[in-house]
């Protein structure tokens, strides 16, 4: 019998130990609403509400205090809408007039406020802003004849639709367009153009000016590699980096697709904003600024010159350039090369920064040496400017549809090994120590911050593009297809964007390798 207990107390025990293992899951619990809380659970514009205005149901995006919704029609809003709404334990008002779901037409045209109140007074409000087609702005562009050179200009005008995103005095601007670029302009079908307004305008939030570039970025599927860069640049104050707004672009009635609305490259108070030389600055501290320089092989200015080490600089200001401005800026320029490549290339008082900025210079070099930017090596939009009294500085950055892995000809295609430190100049500058070293700080300084901002500003403006790279690929069906110098053909915008990003990442990683070494 003590054997039976004894076996039954260990049994017991057993059991009691396995007990203590069991781990009991407890249902999550639903969240707790209070009592007096306020807010809308859904909004949305029913078709059978608002015919003839929308022909399908659209739900509204409601995130914190702001919905939105987007309707699918290139038109401006004409008529009041219906919005159909719940909400928890609220009454909706706009401008202390009841709003009643399914009933109540509102002019949404602009943004207006809703304000919800409970039984208990406690209220809140939200922002309810619809936009049209893709729901970026709209430019409306009509000519006088069709726009087929990039030499002769065409008279019109451009009809503005901010599309509720920004604030725009001028909706109407008379202008002159023509085409731009060079193989983007002769050989794609989606062609870029500069616009000219007769009167300088402000463009989205985007400081007045006469000169505009409507950037078509045909065979950058992504659509965003010139702005991730332009905002990139922007963010660790390289040089009069540009600003840019996507839109939506229609000629004539014709929708063309989207684009990258951007400045023209010039001497400008919202520019490159230096003094604007006249022909009679030939002598003193006048001849010494402000001009505006661009290493370019195609040398399509009428002034250009040619380094000891083969490099081309056109002017591209001033436009007139004098017998004795000319003369100074090649010595100038001329006289900063011979003093890289000097024996004395590193002394801190007369080697090469006796005339450079070099700050600037190394701005410049990140910007375009973290997306590999093909042109930028020694070819072409490569900006440089001198400033009255100044030293020579690098910038603005410009043209990216071939950076970030989108070539298949050239060493810019992997994501590894230098690219731009092997240009002509910079070559010569990383053999400085020092410079090395300045290198590296900076490097240090922006990694965390503005690198690391670059993949965000990716997904941003892949979400922001949803709609209108639908309406793009849907004029222009080429995700499938070969445009040169596509490194890759995936057939989908999100994988374009993915092997972008993935580029990007793989660079990163290895320029800080890299420079850990420095």
């Amino acid at each position: 019998m003590i054997k039976k207990y004894a076996l039954f107390l260990l049994i017991a025990a057993a059991i009691a130990g396995c007990k203590k293992e069991v781990t009991i899951k407890t249902q999550p619990k639903p969240p707790v609403v209070a009592p007096d809380s306020v807010s809308f659970t859904s909004v949305k514009l029913e078709a059978k509400k608002n015919p003839g205005i929308i022909t399908k149901d659209v739900v509204c995006d409601i995130t914190d205090d702001q919905i939105t919704a987007v309707i699918p029609q290139m038109e401006k809003l004409s008529k009041k809408l219906v919005v159909t709404f719940t909400t928890q334990n609220s009454t909706v008002t706009k401008n202390d007039t009841l709003q009643v779901s399914g009933k109540t037409p509102v002019d949404l045209r602009k943004p207006v406020i809703y304000t919800l109140t409970s039984a208990k007074g406690t209220t809140r409000n939200y922002r309810f802003t619809v936009k049209v087609f893709t729901g970026i702005p709209v430019l409306y562009l009509t000519t006088n004849g069709p726009v087929v050179s990039k030499d002769d200009y065409v008279t019109g005008k451009v009809d503005v639709d901010p599309n509720n995103s920004f604030e725009q005095e001028k909706l109407s601007i008379p202008l002159k367009i023509k085409g731009r670029g060079n193989s983007t302009w002769s050989e794609f079908p989606k062609k870029p153009y500069r616009l000219k307004f007769n009167d300088k305008a402000a463009m989205l939030g985007m400081p007045a000016a006469k000169n505009w570039v409507l950037l078509a970025n045909y065979d950058d599927k992504t659509l965003m590699r010139t702005r991730i860069a332009f905002e990139f640049a922007r963010r660790i104050g390289s040089d009069f980096a540009p600003q840019s707004r996507f839109v939506e672009v229609v000629m004539n009635g014709k929708f063309l697709g989207n684009y990258l609305l951007t400045s023209q490259v010039e001497v400008h108070e919202n520019r490159v904003n230096i003094t604007e030389m006249t022909e009679n600055d030939n002598s003193g501290d006048a001849l010494t600024g402000g001009y505006l320089l661009e290493l370019d092989q195609r040398k399509d200015e009428k002034f250009w010159f040619v380094t000891k080490k083969n490099l081309p600089f056109t002017l591209k200001s001033p436009e007139e350039t004098t017998p004795a401005q000319l003369k100074y800026i090649k010595k100038y320029i001329q006289d900063t090369e011979d003093a890289l490549f000097a024996d004395n290339a590193n002394d801190p008082v007369n080697g090469y920064a006796k005339y450079i900025d070099v700050n600037s210079f190394m701005n410049w070099f990140f910007v375009e040496e973290v997306v590999k930017n093909q042109d930028a090596r020694d070819f072409s939009s490569i900006f440089y400017y001198k400033e009255r009294k100044g030293k020579l500085h690098m910038g603005p950055v410009w043209d990216f549809d071939l950076s970030s892995g989108n070539v298949d000809y050239s060493p810019a295609k992997d994501p590894k090994s230098w690219y731009i430190r092997d240009a002509t100049w910079m070559v010569r500058l990383f053999k400085d120590v020092t410079f090395r070293s300045k290198v590296k700080k900076r490097w240090n300084e922006i990694r965390s911050t503005a690198v690391e901002a670059i993949f965000k500003d990716i997904d941003d403006n892949a979400a922001y593009l949803k709609l209108s790279q639908q309406q793009n690929f849907s004029k222009w069906p080429i995700l499938d297809k070969y445009v040169w110098p596509n490194a890759v053909v995936l057939g989908n915008y999100d994988l374009e964007v993915a092997y972008a990003k993935d580029f990007l990442m793989q660079r990163i990683a290895w320029i800080d390798a890299e420079i850990a070494t420095y």
